[in-house]
């Protein structure tokens, strides 16, 4: 229980934190929303360290949803909410945590946990901020607009992540499936509206590492 406080305190410091950059500092909640996004992420990435069942991550992204329906209905927590398009990335995101939790307990692979939680925390906002600022040939799809530009930064920062994560766990993909896995990924991101990668991004990945355990 007290490491379950410990971080729900974390997160509350956080959201007091994003509120002080979208009111004081007049961040526009597009950046405040990836500074939460990358927050969230990290420190999410640390609980196999300190929570060891289910239930103690259960409660966890239970106590966030709350907050984060409070805070919707109420309009509270600028800093995530005032967004004018639909987005369930927050909600997302809770549930792709305890999907990875739950898979990496039940199959005894903590990458099925590490894997996907860091490409979502690493490379959708890359993806993200090289979209806007690039805008290299933007199209639409089902009314929102992604850009080739942020599918190919996507594509690199995956891969690189990837290499590195391959050479600290001492795993021997071949780069051609690395590459694979990266190219699809980035594919899921592309399609992908109104937060829906946060849940499409970590089950590619979940499910790559699956695979490698059977082919390589």
């Amino acid at each position: 229980m007290i490491e379950v406080i410990f971080y729900s305190t974390a997160y509350l410091i956080l959201f007091a934190i994003s509120e002080y950059l979208y009111h004081v500092l007049k961040l526009n909640v597009e950046v405040t929303r990836k500074v939460v996004h990358v927050s969230t992420g990290l420190i999410a990435l640390t609980f196999p360290i300190y929570l060891h069942n289910f239930w103690q991550v259960l409660v966890l992204c239970l106590l966030f949803l709350g907050l984060l329906a409070i805070a919707e209905k109420f309009k509270w927590l600028k800093s995530i909410t005032a967004v004018e398009r639909r987005s369930y990335g927050s909600w997302l995101f809770a549930l792709i945590v305890l999907v990875c939790f739950y898979a990496q307990l039940e199959l005894s692979n903590s990458s099925l946990y590490y894997l996907p939680l860091f490409i979502l925390t690493i490379c959708d906002p890359i993806a993200a901020a090289a979209g806007k600022r690039l805008n290299l040939v933007p199209i639409k799809i089902l009314g929102s607009v992604k850009s080739i530009g942020g599918s190919l930064a996507f594509f690199i920062s995956c891969f690189l992540v990837l290499v590195v994560y391959n050479s600290i766990a001492s795993i021997s993909w071949p780069l051609g499936y690395t590459a694979l896995m990266s190219l699809s990924i980035a594919l899921l991101e592309l399609v992908s509206i109104r937060g829906w990668d946060n849940l499409t991004i970590p089950l590619g990945a979940m499910g790559f590492v699956y695979m490698a355990g059977s082919l390589f």
